[in-house]
């Protein structure tokens, strides 16, 4: 049966034309689509620009973060510390860092480095836990100097193993300008004791590494950059901040072929020794020296109108520390007299009718230097916080070392020897329960007092102690104490 054409077109007028797939889509629906993919990808953007400032900000330990925040300005340079403004930490020695940190394992370690190094690039700002300072007495291995492919561009690094555990090692930042870098490279010599204490180093932990052979070593930093003299080494030197941190060097700084390098150097040094020793033969001056060497802290005097810190030493060891004074540059040396030089008139009571020259005192180079003049005079009972000590207990001291603690000595004295700043004495031989004959006092005087005279005795309680700066036992028996007075008369 035929259609009707008019029932054909009235089909073809109710048919809806976007059921026909031949014919393309709409452009109000496509470019709706559009702007949908387009918004998505703005907000995939902005979510990893956002996840990535955090992550940015977060770790500027990381080169890459520490590259765009360097670029930014928005990251400091280090800075000096004050005693009184450094962060709050914990002072450990070898046996509590081998507990801590040499049980950890790799993935752990990793995890306390980026926060050790973290801390130490935002200046110990919104710091994690506490800062970890290093505590006790290392002997240098070797060191070397530092360079702008190293992580501190300038410098030295001294590795140096614990005198109380041969398992642990540091290798001690010396951030310094270029100027400074020969003069700290004839101080730091293999054998050199370094001391780090509480009270004027806060040498605090930056990184850790497990060597192959299970030793572990601690990279460490002096965050007050402070100043030093050695017996190694006449004058002082300063340290300062590095301007800026090489971070894609990575640490620790002294790698696989220097720790190689600095192992056999020190191993033929102690065979030397050792083999000097067994043949009872004399050692050569700079064997000596570098055997006997300690590196030592220069401080500068208070102002006048500063007060001193108000505690007094006691017998216990003070956990808290004291502010101590920031170091400064120093007088040219004064020549020393001779040992065959005749004391001065000054210095020495009325000669006896027949006058014999009177020896001065054997001084190391590191209480004679001149740097050693000027250091911080407090009113009695005013000095920071320390160990009291009587002579009886030298000995054990001089065995043992200080182990970075503030000793300061009391007792009573007989002056043997003097100088016009400095003196010898001896301690009784009765009344402290223990061998005292063996025991000699070096004591060195500041700028603006006077040794006591040849002969005189002297008497020093809690108030008004010696602070104790090195004991030494020489072969013989003989412990030679170096003490500074360090209290107004």
């Amino acid at each position: 049966m035929p259609q009707n054409p008019e029932t054909k077109n009235s089909r073809a007028w109710f048919k809806d034309p976007d059921s026909d797939p031949s014919k393309p889509a709409r452009k109000d629906e496509s470019g709706l689509f559009g702007w949908t993919i387009l918004i998505l990808v703005f907000i995939g953007i902005a979510i990893v620009c956002w996840i990535g400032s955090f992550y940015v900000f977060g770790h500027p330990e990381k080169p890459f973060s520490h590259g765009i925040l360097t670029k930014l300005k928005k990251i400091e340079t280090p800075k000096r510390f004050e005693l009184t403004e450094a962060p709050r930490g914990e002072f450990l020695r070898a046996q509590q860092i081998m507990e801590r940190y040499g049980k950890m394992k790799p993935r752990q370690l990793e995890r306390t480095n980026d926060i050790l190094i973290r801390n130490y690039i935002r200046n110990f700002k919104l710091a994690e836990g506490l800062v970890p300072y290093v505590l006790g007495t290392f002997n240098i291995l070797d060191s070397f100097e530092l360079s702008e492919s190293d992580y501190f561009p300038s410098g030295v690094a001294a590795l140096a193993v614990s005198k109380d555990d041969p398992r642990l090692l540091v290798e001690q930042i010396f951030s310094s300008g270029k100027r400074i870098i020969p003069i700290l490279h004839r101080t730091l010599l293999t054998g050199l004791d370094i001391d780090l204490k509480r009270e004027n180093e806060l040498a605090a932990i930056i990184h850790i590494e497990r060597l192959k052979d299970g030793r572990l070593k601690l990279t460490t930093v002096s965050i007050m950059y402070p100043s030093y003299e050695s017996a190694g080494s006449d004058g002082t030197f300063t340290l300062e901040p590095p301007t800026m941190l090489n971070v894609h060097a990575g640490l620790p700084v002294i790698d696989a072929t220097r720790q190689a390098e600095a192992d056999a150097k020190y191993d033929h040094f102690r065979k030397k020794a050792r083999l000097t020793a067994t043949k009872k033969q004399e050692p050569k001056p700079e064997d000596a020296d570098a055997a006997k060497a300690r590196l030592m802290r220069v401080e500068k005097p208070l102002p006048a109108s500063t007060p001193g810190p108000t505690p007094v030493a006691t017998p216990a060891l003070f956990a808290s520390a004291e502010p101590s004074p920031t170091p400064t540059s120093t007088p040219l040396p004064t020549p020393l007299p001779s040992p065959s030089a005749k004391p001065s008139p000054s210095a020495t009571p009325t000669p006896s009718p027949s006058p014999s020259p009177t020896p001065t005192p054997e001084i190391p180079k590191a209480i004679a230097a001149a740097g050693s003049k000027n250091w911080a005079v407090y009113e009695q009972g005013r000095m920071p916080r320390g160990r009291l000590v009587a002579p009886g207990e030298l000995s054990d001291i001089a065995k043992k070392g200080t182990g970075g603690e503030r000793i300061y000595l009391q007792g009573s004295f007989n002056v043997t020897a003097a100088g016009s700043d400095r003196a010898v004495m001896r301690a009784p031989q009765r009344g402290f329960g223990a061998r005292t004959d063996n025991i000699r006092i070096i004591v060195q005087y500041p700028s603006g007092m006077t040794a006591p005279a040849d002969g005189s005795s002297v008497s020093r309680d809690a108030r008004r102690p010696f602070q104790v700066m090195d004991v030494k036992e020489s072969p013989g028996g003989q412990i030679n104490v170096y003490v500074r007075e360090v209290t107004k008369p």
